[in-house]
């Protein structure tokens, strides 16, 4: 039995064998296709374009809208271009641009004849679209140009209405050299304007189009090489043979194996049972005992080992300061020259998640974004490295509480904040979230980030009266490498604006929602729960589906009711535009009931409420910046 297995199989290996030249010496033909990796960077490549394009067209859309229905500028809409100009000189209109931003006021006399009356900053050409209504792309250089013009309705009936449109540029170049790289050679176009990406294609070259979900006007098209592949009956010979003189081969392997265990079998020694020797492994090619290439312990900093004197790089651990489903937050220092000491607060990436790369990137992320954003109610990134296998951050140590503890606790016992300190700190958190929503890339360009899970969790307060916002760990930017998976929705829905909620794309207004609820439950002393999917049976009518704050507590000014609850609206077109228009509604309402908030105010309630805590059982009074 043993030999004919061998003789079958050496005649399978020579018919197989015949059949594998037959096909593999016949003439080959070419077709068209597009290489895996090619066929993934444009893919990649649309989908960041996509989001791109969205969340800027978003970003444009709101500031027209917010805008256009200012009263100074419907204003200033019924008069001459003089007069507009004065209004501007006098601070009475303000139209500070961002960078590469136009903004134009006009006249709309007859519907085909605009008339210019303002254009910021001073010299810069008109807007491509001026006058006609509608949102508009263009492609100028390596820039996609993005134009809203809305209507403006002047506040006299009697004195002719007009436009306003803004105007912002998005750079494409990190597209066109994702494309590049990948060795794809073909254009983003929109109508007749076209970029080109990479070398020009050959003529006649087929090619491969996509267009953007959000912009169907805008595509991507990418020539098609030509691949070789063998022709005419070389595939299906190429393929039998193999499998033939492969069945072939497994049978003479195993005829041959089987004639060897019969050979030895009458000295073998068995080893399965108690006491049979230990069998020593060791990998191809590498002797018994050599060790392993691989030190699985002698690189990697193991949360266990991270006691009190343990080194993470140049800083020396003190303590441990909490753990989340993504890392380690421990507090550290690092000592100098001199009786030099530095605390900070040291992230460590937990070991496991270290081989993935799409949470490494997400970890990255958070640094990569907040070390762009400098302001003193943020919490700054002071370092960002990688250890042998492991990733840290470094950030600045906040000696103080999460304001999600201090509100449980004052909750807990009846405690109210006072209203000037709450609505300092609010005031607080919408100037931190603003210079994030303004931080530039170190080109200049907007980065348009949105933070995405403002909570009382990620706000922290401190000894002295700081507040700070933290954990930008799932922020979205224009230019983030890391892109949420579609469908996947990030954050915590029990805050979320509705539309981040279902997923859709989001921008500043999304903030601006959550930093309204946190304010809620800071004033009133009552939690919130807007989670869309557990209120979905109310539906939209009446949202937030929240009571008035001073219905739950009367000695709140009276203004606060329309400004938290309007900034909790279902649509975000009916929220403020961003941070700085609900910052400046709180300080107006602050002015008006004659309220104070200094950093003192907040820094001794905030004593008076670690007292509370540390004289609970088990209490921890610090807190470094937020783990996730």
């Amino acid at each position: 039995m043993k030999g004919s297995l061998v003789a079958l199989g050496a005649l399978l290996v020579v018919g197989g064998g015949a059949a594998l030249g037959y096909g593999v010496t016949r003439k080959a033909t070419t077709t068209g296709g597009m290489s895996p990796a090619a066929e993934g960077a444009m893919s990649t490549a649309v989908d960041r374009l996509d989001g791109d394009v969205k969340a800027a067209t978003a970003s444009v859309k709101g500031r027209t809208d917010t805008l256009s229905k200012l009263l100074q500028v419907r204003a200033a809409v019924g008069t001459s271009e003089s007069t507009a100009k004065d209004m501007l000189a006098r601070g009475e209109l303000d139209f500070s641009t961002q960078p590469g931003e136009v903004i134009e006021l006009g006249q709309l006399p007859t519907p085909d004849k605009p008339v210019t009356l303002l254009i910021q900053p001073d010299g810069a050409m008109h807007a491509p679209h001026a006058g006609m209504l509608g949102s508009y792309t263009d492609l100028v250089g390596t820039k996609l140009v993005i134009t809203e013009v809305q209507s403006v309705t002047s506040a006299d009936p009697k004195l002719p209405s007009g436009y306003l449109s803004v105007t912002r540029p998005l750079d494409l170049a990190p597209q066109i050299k994702t494309l590049a790289d990948a060795g794809i050679n073909g254009s983003i176009s929109i109508g007749d304007q076209s970029l080109s990406v990479g070398s020009p294609p050959a003529a006649g070259a087929e090619t491969k189009a996509k267009t953007l979900p959000s912009a169907p006007t805008i595509k991507v098209s990418a020539a098609v090489p030509p691949m070789t592949t063998a022709g005419g009956m070389s595939m299906p010979a190429v393929a039998g043979g193999g499998v033939v003189a492969g069945l072939g081969l497994l049978l003479v392997v195993i005829g041959m194996m089987a004639k060897s265990r019969g050979a030895a079998q009458p000295t073998q020694q068995a080893t399965t049972g108690l006491g049979g020797a230990a069998t020593q492994l060791s990998s191809p090619g590498v002797a018994a005992g050599t060790p392993s290439p691989v030190d699985p312990s002698g690189s990697m900093i193991s949360p266990t080992n991270l006691g009190a004197g343990a080194m993470v790089g140049r800083w020396e651990i003190i303590k441990r300061l909490g753990s989340g489903g993504m890392a380690d937050v421990f507090l550290a220092r690092a000592r100098g020259e001199g009786g030099f000491e530095k605390t900070v607060a040291v992230k460590v990436m937990h070991p496991h998640l270290a081989r993935n790369s799409r949470a490494v990137e997400h970890f990255l992320d958070e640094a990569r974004l907040a070390a762009r954003i400098t302001h003193p109610n943020v919490v700054q990134i002071q370092d960002l490295g990688k250890i042998g296998n492991d990733f840290v951050i470094v950030m600045e140590y906040v000696e103080g509480v999460d304001l999600e503890r201090v509100l449980s606790s004052a909750r807990a016992a009846g405690r109210l904040v006072p209203v000037e300190v709450g609505l300092g700190i609010l005031c607080r958190i919408c100037d931190g979230l603003n210079a994030a929503h303004k931080a530039l890339a170190t080109d200049g360009t907007p980065l348009n980030i949105v933070h995405r899970d403002v909570k009382s969790a990620n706000v922290l307060v401190s000894r002295q009266g700081g507040v700070k916002v933290v954990d930008f760990g799932i922020a979205k930017a224009a230019q983030q490498v890391h892109n949420t998976v579609a469908g996947e929705t990030k954050g915590t829905p029990s805050m979320m604006a509705p539309e981040q909620r279902v997923g859709e794309q989001v921008d500043v207004r999304a903030d601006v929602y959550s930093v309204a609820a946190v304010g809620f439950e800071i004033l009133t002393g009552h939690a919130v729960n807007l989670d869309l999917a557990a209120l979905a049976h109310l539906g939209i009518d009446n949202w937030p589906h929240l009571p008035n704050p001073t219905s739950l507590r009367p000695q709140l000014p009276p203004e606060l009711d329309g400004l938290l609850l309007g900034a909790m609206s279902f649509q975000r077109e009916k929220r403020p535009a961003d941070c700085t228009v609900l910052e400046g509604a709180l300080e107006t309402i602050m002015k008006k009931n004659a309220m104070v908030c200094s950093d003192k105010d907040i820094a001794r309630w905030v004593s008076s409420e670690l007292s509370m805590l540390q004289s609970g059982p088990g209490t921890e009074a610090t807190l470094s910046p937020s783990v996730t």
